[in-house]
């Protein structure tokens, strides 16, 4: 990593402007004030960040088709239309996405009903980790049904899955608005994506740890 604080010190100034005096303050409280490692900790902040993404890609993909598999097998192939069954089954806050996504396919591509594969593109993180949380155990039969979605670990359970999916969506989202993640357990986040992708597709999981970069950008972590 090329220590961006030896550039010149007004490239340095224009670039901390832009950042705005709030954000960087953090990394400035961080580090005790020094301004030099508050930079390289936002320079690795920002590479560890990159370093991630193809992993969390690969857990966003492969999990809302995983989803989408089980509640096609549940449903059919229209279960997002399928208001008496499928959407009925949601609570009340996943309808609302449901509902919403479906009414913006609808009217982005001119046509009713929207194939199911564009909504389940569409279709936020937060909507398919929501329906691995307990509130479904119910209506999904976890406790029976989780290796549909996930037949690669048998140890896994819902509740396992809930935690690792829901600290997976909350760092995927401080990732996306470009947040501070260095306070993050991320050797520990790491190791849960693996888990979990592995969990649903041995092929994403191999495709994932070929492409990423973590361990080599975590170990350069500034001190």
């Amino acid at each position: 990593m090329q220590d961006f604080s030896s550039q010149s010190p007004e490239l340095v100034k224009s670039m901390r402007e832009s950042l705005s005096t709030a954000r960087f303050n953090r990394y400035l409280a961080s580090c005790g004030g020094d301004d030099g490692q508050a930079l390289r900790l936002y320079q690795w902040n920002s590479l560890i960040s990159q370093s991630l993404y193809v992993y969390i890609q690969s857990w966003e993909i492969c999990l809302r088709n995983k989803l989408n598999d089980f509640l096609v097998w549940k449903y059919g192939p229209a279960w997002p239309d399928d208001e008496r069954r499928a959407v009925r089954n949601l609570k009340a806050d996943d309808q609302r996405r449901i509902r919403a996504c479906r009414q913006r396919q609808e009217a982005n591509r001119k046509i009713a009903p929207a194939p199911t594969n564009a909504i389940v593109a569409d279709l936020s993180a937060g909507f398919w980790v929501s329906l691995l949380s307990s509130k479904y155990d119910i209506a999904y039969a976890w406790r029976h049904n989780l290796p549909r979605v996930f037949p690669n670990d048998m140890a896994l359970d819902q509740s396992v899955v809930w935690e690792i999916c829901a600290n997976t969506l909350t760092l995927r989202n401080r990732i996306a608005h470009h947040e501070p993640i260095y306070d993050v357990p991320l050797d520990i986040r790491y190791q849960d994506l693996q888990r979990s992708v592995a969990a649903m597709c041995l092929g994403t999981h191999a495709f994932a740890d070929v492409n990423c970069s973590f361990r080599t950008v975590f170990a350069h972590r500034p001190i």
